[in-house]
């Protein structure tokens, strides 16, 4: 199976090309920058004939009513999100209010847009194509203030009102570039431990998982699992200058016309700031946890004597990750400080009487002292902190952590168990550690990567049928065909559905972080 590894290599290589992936990341995140938007017009943003093209719409967003699915979607795998939601129906009830009041001020066709809260520690909330606003615990965390909130909504919702996603090819080329190279080792490992059976005249898939492949991906998960809680918030808010412009602007003008105070600006970006230089410091120090775990992973999957080009390929393509997120931070986000001088000019010119207004400290935090959110803020601060605490191999502590974020009405959330089965895998306590993914209760909070770690689980006890049935949960809460479609082929041929695992395989050929491993496949089908 040598052949495996050199298209696998190939694969990594040609992520986008390798001149972009490498020596391209940085260049193509320097390019988000340009000119400030806010002193080009005289009056407020949203009565600018700029904005009013927006304001009549007839597409997949148009229309009320709250409801978002993804079923039935072939979404590329680099627009999914990568992190858990968190199920918090009065924290959501309270956050789509604030929603609502906001979108009243918008004058054009009405938009379907939503709001969650997703598990990342981060500060920056997001928004994807799809009209969902994803609010981090990070930021609920941290913030003082209902108007706080209002701000931060109002600007996601705003790059939704503008139709930023449509223009944002470069940010999602530069977040595929990251997110695959986690992938890439879950795929060299399965591919690796597949063996083509023939019976009756005609060939089939075997899967019999290896223990080294088993631990490699384990490894690869658990760092996997730390860096997913800040690569949505990077990735979905590196627009270009312009964009962050126009969504500052349009959401301050909805936020104030809403009745919040202008005041709340400088809160949030003085928390912006000061979480954006924790940021930098943190994603180095993972960064370099992960690829000393990738490394690892990818010698102890056979490279042999491609582990000198394997590791080169690591070092510079995370070098560049790194270094396009920190030129997102300093020009793309432009810096807080310029913001706020900015919006204050902004402010003086349009809004001096609204400047009066009191920021609104006592609604929000009479919703963070209610006893379903403290828990809620509380549990997850705790499974972060053990998380951060095993990629660090401070395995008791870990423990500790986790343990205590099991509280009554989260202890069977998604990514709470998925700290606690690292914490067990990593004690070498397998049979308790899979017992932790059994217990989850809402599969469909959960992120891609504990969807393959569960597959993967079905994998190593030949439980096919379970497999398939996941693969196909994963896709419909996704609406991604192409994450699974290789184990979707071995799980198919596993359960002697040759024609469909052919099927499968000639599907995934059509992506290209997927082409490699498909073709070799499918050659050795026959």
């Amino acid at each position: 199976m040598k052949v495996t590894y050199f298209c696998l290599l190939a694969a990594l290589l040609s992520i986008s090309g390798c001149k972009s992936t490498l020596d391209g990341a940085v260049d193509a995140v320097s390019n988000l920058a340009g000119n400030d938007t806010h002193s080009s017009f005289d009056g407020t943003f949203i009565d600018q004939p700029t904005v009013a093209e927006y304001k009549n719409r007839e597409d997949k967003l148009s229309g009320e009513g709250r409801v978002i699915s993804y079923s039935g979607m072939d979404i590329p795998a680099e627009q999914v999100r990568t992190s858990h939601v968190v199920h918090a129906p009065e924290l959501n009830a309270y956050l789509n209010t604030i929603l609502d009041n906001i979108l009243a001020q918008w004058d054009g066709t009405p938009v379907n847009v939503q709001v969650q809260v997703v598990h990342s520690q981060n500060f920056a909330p997001y928004a994807d194509a799809f009209g969902m606003v994803s609010i981090p615990m990070g930021a609920l965390a941290n913030i003082e203030s209902e108007d706080e909130l209002a701000l931060l909504i109002s600007h996601e919702v705003s790059h939704i009102l503008m139709r930023h996603h449509e223009r944002d090819a470069v940010v999602q080329e530069n977040k595929k570039n990251v997110d695959y190279v986690a992938k890439a080792v879950v795929m060299a490992n399965v591919v690796r431990d597949y063996d083509v059976v023939k019976a009756g005249g005609r060939r089939s898939l075997q899967y019999t998982p290896s223990e080294q492949s088993s631990e490699n991906i384990s490894q690869a998960m658990i760092y996997n699992a730390v860096i997913q809680t800040v690569s949505d918030s990077v990735w979905n808010t590196a627009w270009k200058r312009k964009q962050e412009d126009e969504a500052d602007l349009l959401g301050f003008d909805l936020a104030v016309r809403a009745g919040y105070s202008p005041r709340a600006n400088d809160h949030v970006l003085e928390r912006l700031k000061d979480f954006q230089g924790k940021q930098q410091g943190m994603l180095s120090k993972f960064w370099d946890q992960k690829k000393t775990a990738m490394t690892a992973a990818l010698q102890g999957g056979d490279f042999g004597a491609l582990s000198t080009e394997v590791d080169t390929f690591l070092a510079q393509g995370l070098s560049a990750g790194l270094g396009a997120v920190t030129e997102f931070f300093q020009q793309t986000h432009i810096s807080p400080e310029e913001r706020q001088g900015n919006l204050k000019e902004y402010t003086l010119k349009n809004y001096r009487p609204e400047i009066r207004r009191r920021v609104n400290v006592a609604s929000w935090q009479e919703v963070k002292s209610s006893a379903e959110v403290t828990e809620v803020l509380t549990s997850y601060r705790r499974a972060f902190e053990a998380a951060n605490a095993l990629a660090s191999n401070d395995t008791q502590n870990a423990e500790r952590l986790a343990m205590q974020s099991l509280t009554p009405r989260v202890k069977n959330h998604p990514y709470l168990r998925e700290v606690m089965y690292n914490v067990r895998k990593a004690q070498g306590d397998y049979v308790r550690a899979n017992k932790n993914l059994a217990l989850i209760e809402r599969w469909q909070d959960a992120s891609p990567s504990l969807y393959e770690v569960r597959i993967q689980q079905l994998f190593d006890t030949k439980d096919f049928d379970g497999a398939l049935t996941t693969i196909e949960s994963a896709e419909e809460v996704f609406g991604s065909e192409s994450m699974f479609l290789i184990q979707k082929s071995i799980a198919l041929a596993n359960q002697g559905k040759q024609d469909e695992a052919l099927d499968s395989l000639e599907k995934c050929e059509k992506y290209d972080s997927l082409k490699a491993d498909c073709a070799i496949l499918k050659e050795q089908f026959g």
